[in-house]
């Protein structure tokens, strides 16, 4: 979508000149909503032509302190251009095929740096290999601005080339600034918080390049597409901020499309899955949402409405994934309530002690009692007087009772105090030689 700047004097205030987000957003009221494209991979809009300007101000973004930044200084390659009369919502890139149609078409002096305020010309550069790129016009100074990485090995694929510009004109649909074929990204969204969009199909150090990416102040997304099937791939798709990246005929979301390969038709429709996370009907977890949108995908997650969490994150059923926010607030609400009572009781713990087993008839008659007391339970005491103690003999009398309820036998020893001990097996006539022996 290609629309003209208004022109702004260079001593007017942003405040007034018609806010440049409400002409883009009266231009796409019309378009096809969605993120669908047509078989030339543009989104269908309304153009918004308005005079050319001298010196433009782009108050989007220069204003708010947004735009790209001179990190990238002069160490990076320039594949992004401008026209000077003619402003588009995204810079042409010299890897999309239409924007290279235009490139080509462009007379000297026509195209120009996509910074923000400068107006070096640039012109267009195509090596045998296939790498494309810009420079300064001959003759000119330097600007030093440079924003994509440097092509080593020949261009992308036309499947890498055709999902980065498709993200990258769904990203400026939402109202941001984006670059594809970017420095530290494949799509670098400008705003608040920047996010680097990397569309991965091959093996790669996730961990290392997403420090690198953070390191440079943005959110990183991995989106892979259906091409990328190694297992290293499949598991960084739980283990990373990571999407699968799907391109379906539109309308529906079944029949596969392939829109970069030469002679396709019809519209298509990108999607975004796998570990985009629903409310479960539940109420209690959160479960993958099948194909979603990625035109609303990129909107949740840019405006930090939709985030990642993980590993190991509760309520999760993959125990990961791209989650509302307040979803996963609503998910850990429910975890941290008090369980509810069970309606049916439980029975009774059985006893972990038991009464003190009873000899065998054997040790009875042979008199064999054992004098240790069972486990260790608070032992029953028998108060004894002093007249008592005075009489009791130095030497340990061991006294066995035997009752019906096993009470465990009086043990008196030499200073006269008294405990249960030993068996319970003896007839009851220990109390008579009890009392006969304190009474004599």
């Amino acid at each position: 979508m290609e629309c003209k700047r208004q022109p702004v004097d260079s001593h007017m205030h942003s405040s007034d000149v018609e806010d440049p987000h409400a002409l883009l957003a009266q231009a796409f009221s019309s378009s096809v909503g969605g993120g669908e494209f047509s078989a030339s991979g543009a989104i269908t809009v309304f153009a918004v032509v308005v005079p050319p300007m001298p010196y433009p101000r782009y108050t989007a973004f220069v204003d708010q302190g947004i735009g790209m930044q001179h990190r990238d200084h002069s160490q990076q390659m320039k594949t992004h251009a401008q026209r000077r009369d003619l402003w588009r919502r995204h810079p042409l890139w010299v890897y999309d095929p239409d924007d290279w149609k235009l490139i080509t078409g462009s007379q000297t002096g026509d195209l120009i740096c996509p910074k923000p305020g400068c107006r070096a010309e640039l012109v267009k550069v195509q090596r045998s290999n296939g790498t494309r790129f810009l420079r300064n016009r001959p003759g000119t100074v330097d600007c030093g601005h440079a924003f994509g990485r440097v092509s080593r090995g020949g261009p992308p694929s036309a499947e890498h080339t055709w999902l980065q510009q498709r993200l990258a004109m769904l990203c400026a649909d939402l109202g941001y600034a984006a670059f594809p074929e970017y420095a530290h990204a494949d799509v670098w969204v400008d705003g608040p918080r920047p996010h680097a969009i990397e569309v991965q199909r091959w093996t790669t150090d996730f961990a290392a390049r997403t420090s690198a990416r953070r390191h440079a102040g943005a959110d990183v997304i991995w989106l892979l597409p259906e091409s990328a099937t190694s297992p290293q791939l499949k598991r960084a798709l739980f283990r990373q901020p990571a999407a699968r990246l799907r391109v379906f005929q539109a309308p529906g979301r079944s029949v596969e499309a392939r829109p970069w390969e030469p002679g396709h038709t019809g519209r298509v429709r990108l999607w975004v899955g796998a570990t985009v996370m629903r409310m479960a009907d539940d109420g209690r977890s959160l479960t993958s949402a099948g194909n979603y949108d990625a035109r609303e995908f990129l909107r949740e997650v840019l405006s930090g409405e939709r985030l990642w969490y993980g590993p190991n994150a509760v309520g999760f059923a993959y125990g990961s994934g791209w989650a509302r926010v307040e979803d996963v607030a609503a998910v850990r609400a429910v975890h941290r309530r008090p369980a509810r009572p069970r309606v049916q009781t439980e029975p009774a713990a059985a006893a972990t002690t038991g009464s003190p087993p009873s000899p065998q008839p054997s040790d009875r008659h042979a008199g064999n009692v054992s004098a240790t007391p069972p486990s260790p339970q608070a032992e029953p005491t028998v108060t004894i007087t002093a007249t008592e103690r005075e009489t009791a003999p130095s030497a340990d009398i061991r006294l066995t009772p035997t009752d019906e309820d096993a009470t465990p036998p009086l043990s008196i020893d030499g200073a006269g105090h008294s405990r249960m001990s030993g068996d319970s097996s003896q007839p009851k006539r220990w109390i008579h030689r009890l009392l006969s022996w304190l009474f004599h």
